[in-house]
């Protein structure tokens, strides 16, 4: 029986980057993967996405061309190149994997594990391996709706829908969340109409209300269908879909997508069997990370916390310290949150809603895109930061919408992690012209000196 250090249940961003930390560490390590090497993220999720997200962004800007001067003609789509490229991306990053993987000695296993015992694995109930320590990192997978059933053909998942072969002339998009919206923006941008439908009263609910109503404006001027409130009760299927809508409404589409969320994808792996504790699907783990059974750990969207592939990166990261001796405990409240709309909507920390209801006495400072340079002389000056912070100057939160969002809120991140104090932000000094900028005028809004606003 061949035996480990440590061995990964996943080769996602949490899987794959715990194992390749911790061949850093000095660790002999094993990662068991069942299906392609990156896991969602890079194959179907994070990274498939954006590549076509950037080629929307750039038929965006071609077609705004002329507003800067330059006639480029009239600019067509080739979406069978986008999705070209898009798989040509994702392989070139697998490879990249398997190049670290076989640098760092780390043995990549094919096949379905199944935790036997703390200290053993059955792979595809032939195999067997031994490991000192075991990180369960699964992942997840799509989320369905009763009663509406996802055949990959008409009915898509967010895993599915990235395999399509030609655009369809519409589509419903089931959930306003950062998964529809970001497919919304997508699809809007290539020609498609699009229907958003939303159980809550509003897009992107994660965020600020203002984040919100900003983002269904930008999204009904461009011609999207944006519905709230209600429910999609059932989708038939003649001559394309017809799909009711709880109030009696009805809407036609060519196909649809159901973004309703994800759930661990921890079936078929014994954690019951063993003992591992689970309460509302996802495996239960201390502040280390560690599951119920002290040798084993369970980490990103297997775990609570936000189900974000970066979020699974540094889980990974800190059961590997803990496996080493370095003891550190989780604390997610600098994980950013970004959506790749268009334009980017992304936060860390409180929103403006959250924070007043905790601390009644905090402050909002508010910087528009529209009075940046750098975003006025790009074109991009729809957006705006919100600088929120307690009457000390302590940073409780930052929200930016605008173009770069998505880039410019890692300035944040490492602002609240530094403990840096808003005053601070306001003395660092900036590039100009920059979009950064904005971090530091909304900084000086709330110390009272504000630059470039009245």
């Amino acid at each position: 029986m061949r035996s480990y250090d440590l061995a990964i249940i996943g080769s996602g961003p949490g899987g794959y980057i715990a194992a390749l930390y911790a061949s850093r560490l000095k660790m002999k390590v094993c990662v068991i993967e069942k299906d392609l090497l990156g896991g969602t993220c890079l194959n179907r999720g994070c990274i498939p996405t954006k590549v076509m997200l950037n080629s929307a962004s750039i038929l965006s800007q071609i077609k705004s061309a002329r507003q800067h001067g330059i006639d480029v003609g009239e600019a067509r789509l080739d979406f069978p190149a986008v999705s070209s490229r898009k798989n040509e991306v994702v392989t070139r990053l697998r490879a990249g994997i398997e190049t670290l993987f076989r640098a760092g000695g780390i043995n990549l296993i094919k096949g379905s594990a199944r935790i036997s015992g703390p200290n053993s694995i059955k792979i595809d109930s032939k195999d067997e391996i031994s490991a000192e320590n075991i990180i369960i990192a699964a992942g997840s997978r799509p989320l369905a709706l009763p009663g509406i059933t996802i055949d990959e053909t008409d009915i898509y998942s967010s895993d599915g829908i990235l395999m399509l072969a030609k655009l369809p002339k519409s589509i419903l998009i089931i959930g306003g969340g950062a998964i529809g919206a970001e497919f919304a923006s997508l699809f809007n941008a290539f020609g498609v109409k699009v229907t958003i439908v939303e159980l809550l009263e509003r897009l992107i609910p994660m965020q600020s209300r203002e984040a919100s109503r900003k983002l269904e404006t930008i999204f009904k001027k461009r011609g999207i269908d944006v519905i709230t409130g209600s429910k999609v009760e059932a989708i038939e299927k003649k001559g394309g879909l017809k799909i009711k809508l709880s109030g009696n409404r009805e809407i036609e589409s060519e196909k649809a997508l159901v973004s309703v969320g994800r759930r661990p994808a921890i079936e078929g792996l014994g954690c019951e069997d063993l003992g591992i504790r689970i309460e509302n699907g996802k495996i239960v783990v201390d502040k280390n990370l560690k599951t119920s059974i002290k040798n084993i750990y369970a980490i990103g969207d297997c775990v609570e916390g936000p189900q974000l592939a970066h979020k699974a990166s540094y889980d990974g990261i800190l059961a590997c310290d803990n496996i080493a001796g370095n003891a550190r405990k989780t604390d997610y409240s600098n994980i950013p949150n970004c959506i790749y709309t268009d334009p980017e909507v992304a936060s860390v920390g409180l929103v403006e809603e959250t924070a007043k209801e905790k601390f009644p006495e905090a402050k909002v400072a508010k910087f528009p895109y529209l009075a940046s340079g750098k975003a006025y002389l790009l074109g991009k000056s729809e957006g705006f930061i919100k600088l929120i912070g307690d009457p000390k100057g302590n940073i409780l939160g930052v929200e930016i919408m605008g173009e770069g969002a998505c880039d410019l809120i890692g300035e944040a991140v490492i602002a609240r992690s530094a403990g840096m104090n808003i005053k601070d932000l306001a003395h660092a000094v900036h590039g100009h012209p920059t979009l950064s900028e904005i971090i530091q005028e909304a900084a000086h809004i709330f110390t009272g000196t504000p630059i470039h606003s009245i």
